[in-house]
């Protein structure tokens, strides 16, 4: 009897040992899955990441690809890259939390005021931010011998919009706006390829190209005949004035390194944005640019435009969209941050509130009053007018 209690003790024991070892292996097994879908949450960055960038190929998948490897072999985060060709499908992935973070360009934008491919009743206004601006450039470039020696000289010549490509397409406008000229007062040729424009040019087909000067299709263009670049006088304070009105994200900026350029050469800059929404993990955010800033120098030189991506040459004042907090809370550490840009910050999520008021409002009043689909486009860039100021 007694050989018998000591037996049924002892089996107790070691199933007590077993229930602790496997409540141990459970927890275990729990925190790395919450580790891996909480980013930052542990002080570092997650061991898996999600980013939506550009369609292989393209200069952003490029970029954010060199970027990655360093951070995969430094830190060992494994980063999976989600490529699109359209600013609709590079911000999809974010909406949906299938990405966290997006290599972004107007579309950003765009989506934040509810306007261009973001006037579905599927999207409006979206509550997005930037985490990291480095500065890309724009400006409209001539054949050298063209007797277009100013943006003014522009009325009735003809002007590229690229098909499909809302980015470029505002910034040609805000271009013209500069020199107090619409759309209307140009003859507009419609080209399917942005990279084309440069042959375009050349062969006659327009009389100016909207592009970023560094583009490798310019300095072909250059080679062939010679271009220069219409400039943009960055103390015009009405053209920029009107430049804002159109596309409040653009800027002067003042570049060397373009085809055709002799020296400085003052054109428009804008946020070339890594970003994505507003309810991502500060910390997350703030670990991801801490780490980008310490592993630099390794990934600085790998393409021409990643020494735009250092801390000391990237956008720090808010424009078009407010900066992430995350990305605040290091850019105050850096000594990059002030009184004045949390300020325009602060007006900026203000902004936001009012158009997604705007937008509650109109499709209430959409479904209230019968508005179709094709309509409602419409409808809503009315009502936005009137209710956002």
């Amino acid at each position: 009897m007694l050989k018998k209690k000591i037996r049924v003790l002892f089996t107790i024991f070691l199933l007590m040992i077993l229930a602790v070892g496997c409540g141990s292996n459970n927890t275990a097994q729990k925190s790395a899955s919450n580790a891996s879908k909480s980013p930052g949450s542990s002080g570092g960055l997650p061991s898996q990441m999600t980013w939506s960038v550009y369609d292989v190929g393209s200069g952003g998948y490029a970029e954010m690809s060199a970027i990655a490897n360093v951070l995969t072999e430094n830190n060992g985060s494994q980063i999976r890259m989600l490529p699109s060709a359209s600013g609709v499908g590079r911000m999809l992935p974010l909406k949906n939390q299938q990405a966290s973070v997006g290599k972004l360009g107007d579309e950003i934008q765009f989506s934040f005021e509810g306007i261009k491919e973001f006037t579905d009743q599927d999207w409006g206004p979206q509550d997005v931010r930037a985490y990291w601006a480095p500065i890309s450039q724009f400006g409209f470039a001539v054949r050298e011998d063209s007797d277009i020696k100013s943006i003014a000289d522009l009325k009735g010549k003809k002007i590229p919009m690229i098909t499909g490509n809302a980015s470029v397409n505002i910034k040609n406008e805000a271009i013209l706006a500069f020199a107090g000229l619409s759309l209307d007062d140009v003859e507009i040729v419609n080209l399917t390829s942005y990279a084309g424009q440069g042959d375009a040019l050349i062969q006659g087909q327009i009389d100016v190209a909207g592009i970023n000067p560094t583009a490798s299709s310019m300095f072909e263009a250059d080679s062939m005949g010679g271009i220069r670049w219409l400039e943009m006088d960055p103390d015009d304070s009405e053209g920029w004035k009107r430049v804002e009105e159109t596309a409040s994200w653009l800027i002067p900026y003042t570049t060397d390194g373009g085809a055709g350029m002799d020296g400085d050469t003052n054109v428009m800059g804008h946020g070339y944005l890594i970003g994505g929404y507003a309810n991502q993990d500060p910390n997350y955010i703030y670990e991801l640019l801490k780490s980008m800033d310490e592993n630099f120098d390794q990934y600085k030189d790998a393409l021409p435009n990643l020494a735009l991506y250092s801390k000391d040459e990237v956008l720090t004042e808010p424009r078009g969209i407010p900066f992430h907090e995350g990305t605040i809370k290091f850019l105050e550490e850096k000594g990059l941050w002030d009184d004045e840009k949390q300020a325009k910050n602060d007006a900026l999520i203000e902004r936001f509130g009012k158009l997604q008021e705007a937008w509650d409002q109109t499709v209430k009043e959409a479904k209230k009053e019968g508005i179709s689909e094709d309509d409602f486009q419409e409808f809503w860039l009315e009502k936005k007018t009137e209710l956002v100021k």
